[in-house]
């Protein structure tokens, strides 16, 4: 009975953190913009970093929020 208390409190409380964490990244998402180069017109423009996709070039800032699976070169 005890071990399954622990195991029941620590799910839920990894669910709720989950939870949490899952509202915080759509806003980031959301709220937070990119500027990725566009080919088609040649020029840099603002998106929402929900819009970056593989192979788009980002245009970075110091102390700016950057989304942890960029690669950097």
């Amino acid at each position: 009975m005890p071990l399954s208390t622990v195991v029941l409190v620590s799910m839920i409380k990894d669910a709720f953190e989950d939870y949490k964490r899952s509202v915080n990244d759509k806003t980031e998402n959301v709220e937070k913009k990119a500027v990725r180069f566009n080919a088609e017109t040649g020029k840099f423009e603002k998106t929402e970093w929900k819009n970056v996709k593989v192979g788009n070039i980002v245009e970075l800032v110091e102390d700016e929020y950057l989304s942890a699976d960029v690669l950097l070169l």
